[in-house]
């Protein structure tokens, strides 16, 4: 998986959903399922970790919130936190 192709996706998602919101880190880690069949741990999908400073009031715009957001559009588990 592209990590610069998703951030690009995540900054897409925060432009649309949250304007003036922009990345200041980003981090993707691959996670991981214990498969019983096999008896090993296998690739399962991505976590995201993403920093964001925000114009918007942390009230309106919780870290959940865009968590969420993103969650729901991308796909991948994210942590969200506001700088």
């Amino acid at each position: 998986m592209d990590k610069n192709r998703i951030k690009k996706l995540c900054e897409s998602v925060l432009d649309i959903s949250f304007s003036g919101t922009t990345i200041c880190d980003f981090d993707m880690t691959p996670t991981f399922k214990y498969d019983e069949s096999l008896s090993k741990w296998v690739p399962d999908s991505f976590a995201l970790f993403v920093q964001i400073k925000s114009p918007l009031e942390r009230e309106t715009y919780r870290p959940t919130t865009v968590q969420t957001t993103l969650e729901g559009v991308l796909g991948f588990e994210c942590c969200v936190d506001f700088v």
